[in-house]
């Protein structure tokens, strides 16, 4: 129950730190201030790898609960959304290698977008 009652309290510190290093970087390219775009970039990695542990608290947290059956369409939707965002930025994360090519630029805006 302990990790149950842990995981909301540090889920929202990767969901800032993503939040504003989508919003920082995707201004800071497209208005041509490097400063803010670093900052960005920044801010999303930090993000990815503050979101790993964050994960890992939150499915010990689902195995030390008993759930039942009116909860569990939204904690499968929850687990769901929760593996698809890690997923999206470990896809930023790989194509940041291949941002100075124009497809890779293209694709990783994408997935910084979709995340």
């Amino acid at each position: 129950m302990f990790f149950a009652k842990l995981h909301p309290l540090l889920v929202h510190f990767p969901v800032g730190l993503l939040v504003s290093g989508v919003l920082f970087e995707l201004y800071g390219n497209f208005q041509g201030e490097k400063s803010v775009a670093k900052a960005g970039v920044f801010n999303v990695r930090f993000g990815f790898w503050s979101s790993l542990p964050v994960v890992v608290v939150g499915f010990l947290g689902v195995m030390s609960i008993e759930v039942k059956g009116e909860f569990k369409p939204f904690l499968s939707s929850h687990i769901l959304f929760a593996f698809s965002t890690v997923f999206l930025f470990l896809g930023v994360m790989l194509l940041s290698r291949f941002r100075n090519r124009t497809w890779g630029k293209v694709a990783y805006h994408f997935f910084l977008v979709a995340g």
